[in-house]
């Protein structure tokens, strides 16, 4: 159970970044933007390296932002 609840937690993390770096966007705040994208890829890459997985990283970002789990 641990260990599905850190994958959770990696992709909650993950889909929050996502949305962070939406409202960055909308803000005009680009640099912003860019720091929270580079701090996103960063956990998407712990997550596949400690999860090893067929997903893309664009899989882990689509599998962060689906509506299931706790956020």
């Amino acid at each position: 159970m641990q260990t599905q609840d850190r994958r959770e937690e990696y992709l909650a993390l993950i889909n929050m970044l996502g949305y962070a770096q939406g409202i960055a966007r909308s803000l005009g705040a680009t640099s912003a933007a860019g720091h929270v994208d580079s701090a996103r890829q960063t956990l998407v890459a712990a997550l596949q390296t400690e999860f090893p997985s067929n997903l893309s990283d664009d899989g882990v970002k689509r599998l962060a932002a689906a509506t299931v789990g706790h956020c």
